[in-house]
């Protein structure tokens, strides 16, 4: 089987090529800018077939899908930060969707057999009241930022694709993958590359928080990419998905682990910038329609989770300060 992944250089395209090349059995091709950073890929230069583009340009995009003729398309790249959205909302609707649309063009005029993936966000989800947890499916979209909008908006044209022109569309809504290869927007990754470098003697020994109280979804990745394959193994087309754990620890606990896996003593101490205006106490996705379509269940803990984020963060850490 021949597989295009888009936004290969990201966390979740990088361990989803990891993933199809342990199979050994497949044909794997990358889309990716010119301009990315290889960091993340750099150990499958020879492993992956690669096609160079931007997924806004129409002919580039068009381009690409006509040469690979791929069989299955998994469809990451994206302005995948919320943050980001609110300075640049223009920039991120012209990536998700229009870069969306761009591939859902092409891949219905040279193979409108193949099975496609589009990623969403549970960040379309948007307005959540803790009465409203655990999220399944059926909760109504009202999105709270750009990067929320362009995500329901990307599902909406997989579903028309799906719908108007019997193309082979698969849809997740993925709440928050952690794993290794992942910069440190996230708390997952911040309190990790904190106490890597206060272990290295190049960062305070006091770890900067936000708000510990608030729960969240965390999936580790390497169960997300499976979850991924299994969907397009088994998934109906047109349906959408959440990706998650199903459970929602405190970001407190994830600090706690954290300390106890640091091998120098770490204090603790709030950082007002690191507040958020509104913070949702409980964010909690529903995973039992993707568990029950594809078997699939999440099988890494979170304490492994974090261990593995800590030591790349630690490999990083010490890379950057021989460097």
């Amino acid at each position: 089987m021949r597989i295009l992944i888009t936004g290969i250089t990201g966390l979740i395209g990088s361990h989803l090529a990891d993933f199809v090349v342990a199979q050994g059995e497949h044909e794997l091709w990358g889309f990716k800018r010119w301009r990315s950073s290889e960091d993340n890929i750099r150990h499958l230069r020879d492993k992956v077939q690669w096609s160079e583009g931007d997924i806004e340009d129409p002919f580039a995009v068009a381009t690409a899908i006509k040469h690979i003729r791929p069989d299955r398309i998994f469809h990451l790249a994206a302005q995948s930060y919320p943050s980001e959205s609110w300075s640049a909302p223009a920039t991120t609707l012209k990536a998700n969707v229009m870069g969306t649309l761009n591939l859902l063009e092409a891949a219905r005029r040279y193979v409108p057999a193949a099975q496609i993936h589009i990623a969403g966000s549970a960040a379309s989800y948007g307005l959540i009241r803790p009465e409203d947890n655990p999220i399944s499916e059926e909760r109504p979209l009202r999105p709270l930022s750009p990067y929320g909008v362009s995500k329901a908006a990307q599902e909406m044209l997989g579903y028309q694709a799906a719908q108007s022109y019997g193309q082979q569309i698969y849809l997740t809504r993925s709440f928050i993958h952690i794993g290794s290869r992942q910069d440190s927007r996230t708390s997952a990754q911040t309190f990790a590359r904190q106490v890597a470098e206060a272990e290295a003697g190049l960062g305070p020994t006091v770890i900067a928080v936000g708000n510990l109280d608030s729960r969240r979804d965390f999936l580790d990745v390497e169960d997300a990419v499976r979850g991924l394959w299994l969907l397009l193994d088994h998934g109906t087309v047109g349906e959408v998905y959440n990706l998650c754990s199903g459970r929602a620890p405190r970001i407190h606990d994830l600090l706690d682990i954290y300390l106890q896996l640091a091998n120098i003593p770490l204090q603790v101490a709030t950082d007002p910038t690191r507040l958020r205006p509104a913070d949702e106490p409980l964010l909690q996705g529903d995973n039992s329609k993707l568990c029950e379509a594809t078997g699939w269940q999440p099988q890494i803990p979170l304490d492994e989770s974090l261990r593995r984020i800590l030591a790349y963060w630690r490999d990083r850490v010490r890379l950057s300060a021989g460097a």
